[in-house]
């Protein structure tokens, strides 16, 4: 923990910011009391954050432990105040009660390097063992109030020695040297860019570690020293220490051991989400992947895609039965105490750290059903743990981007330029409100910092960064997370681009290394593969000779039949269709999220079984009763995440929408005259020269002995009728070519569907539409004809579509498309919009008229 001001050596006359470890060397300062307000914030769960640490406890620690931290460095001696009487009665003072309570049941603890400082404060003249005069002007003006107090302290005892002059490093004129008056000056001087202020684009971290330590490399090979370089990162340092070891240059700052998770406290946790129902897939993707299982490595990976898929199997460790059992284990939820403590057993026991990950466990005693909330409260896991820098003279300088720089440099690079650092984004105080802190100090002269002190604060940081570098600084932007997301470039940029003049965009001072030829690469030692600048899209990728209809094949060898809706993909994008037959979809890690899929599952499983065919229709409070048992048992099938307390309001809704929806529905079998003959009924047959194979949402049979094919959709009514009225509806009708051309098999359940003239039609559920084609309904019915040309325009597509594919073609889209289905069609076409990224990164541009 660095402190922000300065002392100097009186020996050497060294200047340099003074650290706990320093401080605790020079005042024999006694070991610290472990700082274990985790347990303390568990153990006796406050009034004013109950609520919170029940249905969020992990946010809801960190926002305490955060809010405390602020409290106890906004305190001159690190005490606990006496008396807050001033305060005004309300929710502040509410708050503030409630943290001293925390704080004075921690007793002498403090956070880490604190307690130290609080004994320094305490000494009395003549206790240290060698003097620490402060550097004039070097106390950071935002500094908290313990900091203060601290350099009071000193400068008390030891006096003060004169620090070097305040320059500009850089050179005048240069854009560094604008920059260096600070970058919110309101008179910054303008002028053309230059080399002192480089800004490239790469992928991710990864790759901006092997670009800085590829340019430190070109650098040193110039001539320049190492001690004269300075990387600047904020997070975790390892891609840089793996980036700088293969180019053979030396860091200096990076800690002695890199940070390790704690592999053995995120196992407990995962293991007891796993035991209690509803499971999130995430954690049983986890327990797969983790290094603590007994499978191997790709063994692991091949069982938590399947997981994230929605594979529950464990097929990729059918090969060891003992492994298998042990997946059993894990996946089985408990329902009591005692299951609960036998699953655990047999699972430790079988792992070869099993008695260190048992003992990571609360104890579980008694019997009954578990307290799930605080038997997960009670696993703690160490947030990775950081040794302190190791230093030499020699070696690149590495910075923190969140302090301010321990020695100089002539060349500076930025690793991570994003949003959210260079400035610090300032944080509120997660329990109280600027006017609140105003009031607190006001009232109780206790000098928390709001939102306004941290911009100041980030903007100052940043400042001294910049300030500390003479020549030039290289700002690396990724435009990627490690998980793919998108990131944005930092905040500063604007502020940096106002340095620079004819700039309109301060995206555009970025170059997309990427984007260049590798002859132009600022330096020739990274091993990014570049992308061309312009590349062409191929009207249509090519497969001569290969029956592009076969690719997914049975265990006997056959080809596997088309459904409608991979047979929708194909009509809106042969690409997006081709990476289906392929398996190749991507496979994104996300908690379970109660999006239009899982809706629809659920709703169609309750139609199922609150409509069962060949029974009578039902009185609507036999309907209701029938609705809540079957949506109960629906959630268990599609989405049991939804029972979880969180989950409360959406599921009630979901619920209502369902009662609602069904009662319309009745309504319309009964102005129908309609009896159900099969409900999910998997048809089969052959239409457009090729096999299909598809599951009927409902088949209804009207008098006269007509069928009717319903397809329930969880949407409402006028997407779906625009839709039909452009004539690119597809997937109903096809259900209809499957009665009417159908390949039998045994126990099909299809004798009672042939020979039968066949309508279809939509029950929009959200709103209780019923759009129908292809029979005459009764007056006075409820739905509304569409006519016979709903299907025209797609057919005529579809049929396009496999002739290409019968040629080998899988025609590209184009810019166009996206376009022409939504206000054409009349549909969005999700292939293009919500499928595989590679789809819209292989859209070919063309001109539009």
């Amino acid at each position: 923990m660095f402190f922000p001001f300065l002392v100097a050596d009186p020996h050497s006359g060294l200047q340099y910011r003074l650290n706990d470890m320093r401080l605790a060397e020079l005042t024999l300062a006694p070991r610290e009391v472990a700082w274990a307000i985790s347990r303390a914030i568990n153990a006796t769960s406050d009034p004013v954050w109950a609520a919170s640490l029940e249905h969020a406890p992990t946010e809801t620690v960190a926002a305490v432990t955060s809010a405390l931290e602020d409290l106890v460095l906004a305190t001159s001696d690190l005490r606990a105040p006496a008396s807050i009487d001033l305060l005004p009665v309300g929710r502040a003072r509410r708050h503030l009660e409630a943290l001293l309570r925390l704080w004075l049941q921690l007793g002498e603890a403090l956070p880490e390097g604190l307690a130290t400082v609080r004994h320094a404060l305490t000494l009395p003249n003549g206790c240290f063992l060698a003097p620490l005069p402060v550097v004039e002007g070097s106390l950071d003006p935002l500094a908290p109030a313990a900091m203060r107090a601290l350099h009071d302290r000193l400068f008390k005892e030891f006096g003060s020695v004169l620090g070097p002059a305040p320059a500009r490093m850089a050179r005048e004129g240069s854009r560094l040297h604008a920059l260096q008056g600070g970058v919110a000056a309101p008179d910054m001087a303008n002028g053309p860019t230059d080399d002192s202020l480089v800004f490239f684009g790469l992928r991710d971290a990864a790759a901006c570690a092997d670009f800085a330590a590829a340019r430190a490399r070109a650098l040193i090979e110039a001539g320049i020293s190492a001690r004269e370089i300075a990387v600047m990162a904020a997070g975790d340092p390892r891609h840089l220490a793996r980036a700088f070891r293969g180019q053979g240059v030396p860091l200096s700052g990076l800690p002695e051991t890199l940070p390790e998770r704690d592999i053995l406290g995120e196992t407990a946790l995962h293991l007891l989400l796993a035991k209690r129902p509803p499971t999130p897939v995430m954690a049983l993707a986890a327990l797969a992947i983790s290094p603590l299982m007994p499978w191997d490595t790709q063994s692991g990976r091949d069982l938590a895609e399947a997981l994230m898929r929605g594979d529950f199997r464990g097929r990729a460790l059918n090969a060891n039965p003992e492994h298998m059992t042990l997946w059993e284990d894990i996946r089985s939820p408990a329902s009591s105490l005692a299951q609960l403590r036998f699953l655990l057993e047999r699972i430790c026991e079988r792992l070869e750290q099993g008695k260190a990950l048992q003992a990571r466990i609360p104890v579980l005693l008694g019997e009954g059903s578990p307290d799930w909330e605080a038997i997960l409260r009670g696993v703690q896991i160490a947030q990775p743990s950081v040794s302190d820098p190791v230093r030499n003279l020699e070696g690149v300088s590495l910075w923190s981007a969140h302090e301010s720089p321990w020695r100089s440099c002539r060349h500076l690079i930025v690793t991570d330029f994003t949003d959210g650092v260079y400035p610090t984004r300032p944080r509120a105080n997660p329990l109280f409100l600027d006017s609140e802190i105003a009031t607190i100090r006001a009232s109780a002269g206790i000098a928390l910092s709001g939102r306004a002190e941290g911009l100041a604060q980030g903007l100052s940081l940043f400042d001294q960064q910049l300030q500390a570098a003479s020549e030039t600084v290289t700002f690396l932007v990724p435009w990627r997370d490690l998980a793919g997301a998108r990131l944005q470039p930092s905040a500063g940029l604007s502020l940096v681009a106002r340095a620079i003049v004819d700039i309109e965009d301060a995206g555009d001072l970025i170059l997309d290394i990427s984007r260049l030829a590798p002859a132009d690469w600022p330096v020739s030692h990274h091993h990014l593969p570049a992308l061309p600048g312009q590349y062409d899209v191929p009207d249509a990728l090519t497969f001569p000779e290969r029956d592009l209809l076969a690719l997914r094949r049975n265990d006997d060898g056959t080809t596997k039949p088309q459904s409608p809706s991979r047979l929708e993909t194909l009509l809106v994008s042969p690409l997006a269709w081709l990476l289906e037959e392929l398996e190749a979809s991507d496979i994104s890690w996300s908690p379970e999220e109660l999006d239009v899929m899982a809706k629809g599952n659920i709703a169609h499983d309750v139609f199922e079984h609150v409509f069962p065919p060949g029974e009578t229709i039902p009185d609507p409070e036999t309907l209701n009763l029938a609705v809540a048992e079957a949506y109960d048992k629906a959630l268990t099938r599609h989405a049991g995440f939804l029972r979880s307390p969180s989950w409360e309001m959406e599921r009630k809704g979901l619920e209502r929408e369902i009662v609602r929806a069904a009662l319309r529905w009745r309504e319309h079998l009964l102005a129908l005259g309609a009896r159900i003959i099969g409900n999910e009924l998997w048809l089969a047959g052959e239409a457009h020269g090729i096999n299909l194979h598809g599951k009927a949402d409902a088949i209804l049979e009207l008098p006269g002995e007509t069928l009717l094919v319903v397809d329930h959709k969880k949407s409402g009514t006028a997407g779906r009728r625009k839709r039909m009225e452009a004539g690119w509806d597809l997937q109903a009708g096809l259900y209809r070519d499957m009665i009417a051309r159908p390949l039998r098999r045994e126990g099909d359940g299809m004798e009672p569907l042939i020979g039968r003239k066949v309508g279809i039609a939509y029950h929009l559920m959200n709103d209780g539409g019923l759009l129908s084609s292809g029979l005459p309904l009764a007056e006075g019915s409820p739905a509304r004809d569409m006519g016979d040309a709903v299907n025209t325009n797609a057919i005529a597509k579809l049929a396009e579509r496999l002739a290409e594919l019968g040629a080998g073609l899988v025609v590209m889209n184009t810019t166009a498309d996206l376009a022409f289905f939504q206000k054409e069609a009349g549909f969005k076409p999700y292939a293009l919009t919500d499928g595989s990224p590679l789809v819209t990164a292989f859209i070919r541009q063309v001109e539009e008229d």
